[in-house]
């Protein structure tokens, strides 16, 4: 009896993985379209919706970082959530909520700040890389792995899977929680702080992010004229179309806090 109830409910997990994305619907409006309609951009929203198609309940290798044992690198396997995913538009100015956090069953979608990496720019992310030490933001899809407590409090470990963010874990490139991403903050400076290179979110919703995104949760770090270049390269991207603000260290973001405490610099810690 136990074996069968266990083979029904596999078979009931399977099926729900099995399912095209794109049918799931809430009062007969399919949620992708919801998702469109209330700000999430098409073209990376679908990308990530094919991914899950293909990958949802899968097993996926990713390079990791073994933080127990002196950060060796190593892999390690992530099943891939069916659920949430996030999509992180760097074609918007950091004073704008660009972070977008969906739920694909539920249709639940919020808004929220995130910062970019000083080496990326200062109110807009302009400059790519997947380079150690460039502080730059790097685009691409991202898994979400382990929680752990590191100098931010609990961060989301990230593993990308594109070449141009597939050293994020060698180069500490997490998620993880800042003061400079606030409405204090922006309403001081007109813009968020800046990270080295690490997509930093407000403490309230770093909580959440390490809830529903460890171990699976799906992340895209999106910018609309960049984004075919990072499926193919680790090279650095750039959009030179914009005008950028002056590049000034306010007080409290990541190089001034760094700065202050003394540290020699280690490329993309958190």
């Amino acid at each position: 009896m136990k074996k069968l109830v266990f083979l029904t409910t596999l078979f009931m997990t399977l099926q729900s993985f099995a399912a095209n994305f794109y049918d799931l619907k809430i009062e007969g409006e399919p949620i992708f379209n919801r998702f469109v309609k209330q700000g999430a951009p098409a073209i990376p929203l679908k990308r990530i919706y094919d991914y899950l198609n293909a990958n949802a309940g899968k097993a996926t290798k990713v390079a990791a970082k073994d933080r127990s044992n002196k950060a060796v690198m190593s892999t390690k396997d992530i099943t891939v959530k069916g659920d949430w995913i996030a999509i992180i538009d760097f074609t918007k100015p950091s004073d704008v909520r660009r972070l977008y956090v969906m739920n694909v069953k539920t249709g639940q979608f919020t808004a929220h700040h995130v910062a970019h990496g000083k080496g990326s720019g200062v109110r807009f992310a302009t400059k790519f890389s997947n380079i150690n030490n460039s502080k730059m933001s790097s685009l691409g899809l991202y898994l979400g792995g382990s929680v752990y407590s590191g100098g931010h409090g609990a961060s989301l470990n990230l593993h990308g899977l594109d070449p141009s963010n597939n050293k994020a874990a060698e180069r500490d490139v997490v998620m993880h929680a800042a003061n400079y991403v606030s409405d204090k903050f922006l309403k001081q400076t007109g813009r968020l702080g800046r990270s080295w290179g690490c997509p930093a979110v407000s403490t309230a919703l770093m909580k959440r992010m390490n809830a529903d995104f460890s171990n699976g949760g799906v992340i895209y770090a999106y910018h609309k004229d960049l984004a075919e270049q990072a499926m193919q390269t680790g090279k650095l991207l750039e959009d030179k179309t914009i005008n950028d603000d002056a590049d000034i260290d306010y007080d409290g973001e990541e190089e001034t806090v760094r700065k202050s405490t003394r540290k020699a610099p280690v490329a993309g810690k958190k």
